[in-house]
């Protein structure tokens, strides 16, 4: 689970308490937990962090994530890329897949690590191979553009469909995109207009940019 996917609990609701409760226990998960809240619902990054450090220090490997994303978003107001970057490759070495993932990014953009485009691809098929669908479409962009992988369109687009089928919405832009214009695929404009519409619908920033380069079939007569 992410930092954004954690429930809203109420300030003061009983379950709370019971979070805090073990958390203080020193039960990881629960210190996980509450860290979340009081940073997300709360709004105290420090005390989250001091707790998020208490998880981190038992290894669970979500802990050890989200202290990764503090030092390196700075939100307790200390950046360190390095801390960061050793705190994510402990979390993806425990099996994490957002830590798997977020370990590739880190090493495609040189933060906190020599960039090293050949780790990245290695690090985001582990989490890709979970299911994640970030972690999709970050291979499909890898294949894409053939950075620590061999370029290859059709296996970027087989990336693309295992993410958009879980509604990753720019993985859907490409893949309506494909359709439409018959990349690698058949061609079907109405389909991939489809594709694309959902896109939008969903946020796709991509699908947003570059809805000008495609029409609408039935409006054109396709």
């Amino acid at each position: 689970m992410s930092m954004e996917d954690e429930r809203t609990t109420q300030a003061g609701s009983p379950e709370l308490a019971l979070v805090k409760r073990a958390a203080e226990e020193g039960d990881a998960e629960a210190q996980v937990v509450y860290a979340k809240i009081l940073h997300q619902e709360l709004n105290d990054p420090g005390e989250a962090f001091r707790w998020m450090e208490r998880a981190a220090a038992q290894q669970h490997p979500e802990g050890l994530y989200c202290l990764a994303l503090f030092y390196l978003n700075g939100w307790s107001g200390v950046t360190s890329p390095g801390t960061g970057f050793k705190l994510m490759q402990a979390s993806a070495m425990a099996g994490y897949a957002w830590g798997q993932v977020d370990l590739g990014l880190l090493f495609i953009k040189g933060l906190g690590t020599e960039r090293d485009a050949a780790q990245a691809a290695q690090w985001i098929a582990k989490a890709a191979e979970t299911g994640l669908p970030i972690a999709q479409y970050e291979m499909g962009l890898l294949h894409l553009n053939g950075e620590g992988v061999q370029r290859d369109f059709l296996t970027a687009l087989r990336w693309f469909q295992k993410a958009a089928e879980q509604n990753h919405p720019d993985a859907l832009f490409y893949l309506g995109a494909a359709v439409y214009e018959g990349s690698g695929t058949d061609k079907n404009p109405a389909q991939g207009w489809a594709i694309i519409q959902e896109a939008l619908r969903l946020g796709s920033s991509l699908a947003q940019n570059n809805i000008g380069n495609y029409l609408d079939p039935a409006a054109v007569g396709h």
